[in-house]
């Protein structure tokens, strides 16, 4: 055997929130609240729902696209449709450490006219933050300049992943059905890296097919026009201006 996998769970029993965090949503009056975490305390949330259910509110949640289980959140979910909620929450309740998970649901919601904080607790420091729509300012920023630069260019590359799970490459075939008068080049790769991008310089921008993170967070650090197949695609349906 080369390798084996092991789940890493938390080896606590239960964890609680601290009063903080209490205070804040009881102060904030949220009636319904959406609860993510990573996969560490999926099963161990048990006492968090009891302590917002205290509160007056409702929890709610769903198995997000490519999960394995309720409650859990992947950094690759960056749109709404991904997270399978059936329900309008008035916040996000992410249970975990770090900012990468957490941005996902602001990621999320780029789209949305009402934008529905994070309030993001880490049960092994205690600690207490909220994320905003300003938290993702100059990804958004730069995301919609790079949809502009792609609608205005003509020489489009491509980027198509072969790892299994994300090779999107059949639907990515339809951009030259929906955008006739431009001219589309297919890169396939194994491991992305965009620095190579200068040795075809005749590529105005370019389109992702990979984890959608690398359109999002990864683009806004690039010298080169980035965004997802996904929102590319919705480009095609927007009526055209006079």
């Amino acid at each position: 055997m080369d390798a084996m996998m092991i789940e890493a769970r938390y080896s606590g029993k239960s964890i609680s929130l601290s009063p903080k965090v209490i205070e804040h949503i009881k102060t904030k009056g949220y009636k319904k609240v959406a609860l993510y975490a990573s996969v560490q305390f999926t099963q161990v949330l048990e006492e968090v729902i009891k302590q917002v259910e205290s509160l007056g509110a409702e929890v709610i949640s769903s198995k997000p696209m490519r999960t394995s289980e309720r409650y859990q959140l992947l950094g690759c979910i960056s749109y709404k449709s991904a997270l399978r909620l059936e329900e309008e929450p008035d916040a996000f309740l992410y249970i975990g450490d770090g900012a990468f998970h957490p941005r996902a649901l602001v990621l999320a919601q780029k789209d949305e006219e009402s934008f529905k904080e994070i309030i993001r607790y880490d049960p092994i420091t205690g600690s207490m933050s909220i994320m905003g729509r300003e938290d993702c300012d100059k990804i958004f920023k730069k995301y919609q300049a790079s949809l502009a630069k792609i609608l205005m260019s003509k020489e489009i590359g491509v980027i198509i992943t072969l790892k299994p799970g994300q090779q999107q490459f059949k639907v990515s075939r339809k951009l030259r059905e929906l955008f006739p008068d431009k001219n589309f080049y297919f890169f396939a790769t194994e491991q992305l890296d965009m620095s190579q991008a200068e040795d075809f310089n005749f590529i105005e921008a370019w389109i992702n097919t990979a984890c959608p993170r690398i359109g999002f967070d990864d683009a806004a650090e690039m010298n080169v026009a980035m965004a997802n197949l996904t929102d590319v695609l919705k480009l095609s349906t927007q009526p055209t201006k006079k």
